[in-house]
């Protein structure tokens, strides 16, 4: 019998306690380095929500935080590497959507999210946006989509890996404009970029790009958000030019293996949301275009479970795949 996700994680956090057998553990951190694995190479936007809330983290809860990058698979490496880890709280999973909404349907990952994990909290949010070479000769989202009608599949973007958020946005808004691309999967969001700059690709929906965006060497011409980005006044969003559906947006989250004890999750959730409401985390990651977003309990449950019926509903109705 199949469990909606918030019924099988409510109450707070409690799913996966009996999965394995708890570790008798008084505090958290206990004196050892928090591992925080990141499952992309560094310079994504995973990573660059890691990279700012790191500092704030550790000092709160006085414990070195390190940062482990194991990258590959669509970020189910890393994944896997956290499943199968000791359930006491040193060892935890920055994950993005995909993983936990995506990556289940498309992928069928050596793990079951649900059974391996204890979702803790969401983190982060992003607003993506669709960036392109400055060399294609288009400046809107409108002259993109009548280029691409005209050269069929000659529009090739890059996404952080198969089953990414990256690469599902790109998806869904070739299915609005009823326009072909051809996906080129990366090891990460930041290999994905160097090679969008370097004209190998020509497109990418992905927030790791706007620091190139903001020094000229690429061009934004639409974002995902539900309103314009205030640092692009200019940029429209898909929804306004018709061509996205409200739905499921980019976000971060914070993972650990089932059986991490109740005490030890609400402790990681509470410290969280404290190193969140600094102005420095804030500053950090608003530079790869992302921002504090922290929820947890039922409404962060609650999210999980609809934003992987609508990815489940996207996949059927594109026939996004593994590439």
């Amino acid at each position: 019998m199949t469990l909606t996700l918030h019924r099988r994680i409510l109450p707070l956090l409690g799913a996966g306690l009996l999965a394995r057998p708890a570790f008798a553990q008084s505090a958290w951190p206990d004196g050892r380095p928090v591992v925080l694995v990141v499952p992309y190479p560094p310079g994504g936007s995973t990573d660059n929500v890691a990279r700012p809330l790191m500092q704030e983290w550790s000092r709160i809860i006085g414990e070195t935080i390190v940062i482990e990058n194991r990258g590959g698979a669509g970020g189910t490496i890393g994944a896997e590497m956290v499943s199968r880890a000791r359930p006491d709280g040193h060892t935890l999973l920055l994950f993005p959507t995909a993983i936990f909404t995506i990556s289940p349907t498309m992928m069928r990952p050596p793990y079951d999210v649900d059974r391996d994990f204890v979702p803790i909290a969401r983190i982060a949010a992003s607003d993506a946006f669709v960036v392109v070479n400055p060399s294609l000769p288009v400046r809107t989202i409108q002259e993109l989509v009548a280029y691409a009608k005209a050269h069929p599949g000659q529009i090739r973007f890059g996404s952080a890996g198969n089953g990414t958020i990256t690469q599902m946005q790109c998806e869904i808004f070739g299915e609005k404009a009823g326009a072909q691309f051809e996906h080129v999967p990366y090891r990460g969001s930041g290999l994905s970029v160097n090679d969008l700059v370097a004209g190998h690709i020509q497109m990418i929906c992905d927030p790791a790009a706007l620091p190139m965006v903001r020094d000229g060497r690429l061009r934004a011409l639409a974002s995902f958000g539900d309103q314009r980005h205030p640092e692009f006044p200019d940029v429209p969003t898909l929804m306004e030019v018709g061509l996205a559906d409200r739905g499921a947006m980019s976000w971060f989250g914070i993972a650990a293996p089932a059986g991490t004890p109740r005490p030890v999750c609400e402790r990681i959730a509470a410290t969280l949301d404290e190193a969140l409401k600094s102005e420095q985390v804030a500053r950090g990651m608003a530079i790869g275009g992302l921002r504090p977003a922290f929820e947890t309990g039922e409404a962060f449950a609650n999210r999980i479970t609809r934003d992987r019926a609508i990815f489940a509903e996207i996949i059927r109705r594109t026939g996004a795949g593994v590439n």
